[in-house]
């Protein structure tokens, strides 16, 4: 085994890039770097235990060029044994329809939605691509200058979701020498000796000069890099505990404020970039001054308010929820559903709504019961077929422990939910009396004794 391959192969284990018995995509270009990564994981694949393809991408940019890459990556697969998939799709009809997006950003997304499509195909599990220390670098201080934050920093990482990168440890020169001695075949992109796009700048102008004053400048960023990374991680893992916490209908995430505010600040303003990212045309994380205000907002007294982050991605608050948006904030009624038997299930979003006959005497469910997620009913009132469907402004419900009729938005109103109308169910039967609100409250319809033998119940489960 070559020295570099070895070296390759240390770091994919120590940072657990790949799992024996994956598929990996290959991401090639043709230049110096994804030839060596796709020439280093073919002479590691027994060791590994994986299956390789590549996959290579004309963006359409450059008349001369491209079709001679794929024709030398083809054969080089073709001599070795690798599945190879080559495709074409213009960059500049991405930014027809994406008005601002800048041509290199527009190259990135065009590119790993092709990446992607293959990995479906093939049912690979992991995209390799060829990014080294010397990218990292560039990255770091392209987003500095920027003014980002710890995920900027380390947003180019060893692994990243369904992204790998095993040469990340690695100077640009090291690879150089591993193709020349090993006479892997490349071919050189010249747009990567122009310096009109911002990262050819930094990589041809900014760097020189700082080397000039640190030689040893790529190991000192990568140190850098791993000190920052130390400290995202654990940030990170806290930002995930939260985002699971959260719901999202529509492309609209909300979540109850209560829930927040009690939790570190620097883990909401990072759980609060990285929505912002997901929900962006462009998934660049919004500036800090946007993200302070969002937070003071949040801790403030203020019950309703609504921050814009950037390009119409905002942050409300409506009664004790906030919701992060593009645009207005706008939820889609849900489909109505007739119910003519039970037991009846259905899923809406990530909740799952269940209505059966019950075989125990209720007062076996009552420990269970709290009126809103799970409820018991007199089967005299389930006359079918009923229907599950979305609240109506002139709906009314008797809630549970009263006597009167209230109309339903005022109590999703005094259950700090009002906003939500278009997007809350109600179970209705024949009659059309209302008996349930999903998550809500319970009618006083409903009531039934504890020696009642005869009793349906209603179950609001996340699933």
């Amino acid at each position: 085994m070559d020295q570099f391959e070895f070296e390759v192969l240390d770091f994919i284990r120590k940072w657990h890039l790949i799992k024996r018995d994956q598929k990996i995509l290959v991401a090639v270009s043709g230049g110096k770097d994804s030839m060596a990564l796709l020439n280093i994981l073919i002479n590691l694949k027994a060791e590994l235990g994986i299956k390789l393809f590549a996959a290579n991408l004309d963006h359409c940019l450059r008349k001369e060029g491209p079709d001679q890459e794929a024709r030398m990556i083809d054969d080089f697969c073709r001599e070795r044994s690798v599945p190879f998939y080559h495709e074409k799709r213009d960059v500049r009809d991405l930014m027809k329809k994406k008005r601002g997006l800048s041509i290199e950003s527009a190259a990135r997304e065009v590119r790993y939605d092709f990446l992607r499509d293959v990995k479906s195909a093939v049912e690979a599990d992991l995209i390799a691509v060829g990014h080294n220390r010397d990218d990292l670098v560039e990255n770091i201080l392209l987003r500095l200058a920027r003014g980002t934050g710890m995920k900027g920093v380390v947003g180019l990482r060893p692994f990243s979701g369904d992204l790998i990168r095993p040469l990340l440890f690695s100077d640009m020169q090291r690879i150089i020498d591993y193709v020349t001695i090993n006479r892997v075949t490349f071919m050189e992109d010249q747009t990567n000796s122009e310096d009109d796009f911002e990262r050819n700048y930094v990589r041809l102008r900014i760097i020189p000069e700082l080397k000039k004053m640190n030689p040893a400048l790529n190991e000192a960023i990568w140190r850098f890099f791993e000190n920052i990374y130390d400290g995202y991680e654990v940030i990170h893992a806290k930002v995930e505990m939260i985002l699971d916490q959260f719901e999202l209908v529509d492309d609209v995430y909300f979540i109850e404020s209560s829930k927040l505010i009690t939790v570190e600040k620097a883990v909401v303003l990072e759980m609060a970039r990285e929505i912002v990212s997901d929900l962006s045309y462009d998934s660049y994380p919004p500036s800090r001054e946007r993200v302070i205000a969002f937070y003071n907002l949040l801790t403030s007294a203020k019950g309703r308010w609504t921050v814009e982050f950037r390009k119409d991605v905002k942050a409300s608050r409506i009664g004790k929820y906030v919701f992060f948006h593009v645009g207005e904030l706008l939820l889609k009624g849900l489909k109505e559903r007739i119910i003519d038997f039970l037991p009846f299930a259905c899923s809406y979003n990530r909740w799952e709504i269940t209505l059966k006959r019950l075989t125990k005497k209720p007062r076996e469910e009552f420990e269970k019961l709290d009126g809103a997620f799970y409820s018991i009913c007199s089967a005299n009132r389930v006359v079918l077929p009923m229907r599950l469907r979305t609240m109506k402004a002139e709906d009314t419900i008797i809630p549970f422990g009263m006597k009167r009729k209230k109309k339903a938005v005022s109590v999703l109103s005094e259950k700090g939910l009002k906003g939500f109308s278009s997007k809350i169910l109600v179970l209705e039967n024949a009659s059309g009396e209302i008996l349930w609100i999903p998550g809500v409250v319970t009618s006083e319809l409903c009531r039934v004794g504890p020696s009642s033998l005869d009793t349906v119940a209603f179950c609001l489960e996340r699933r």
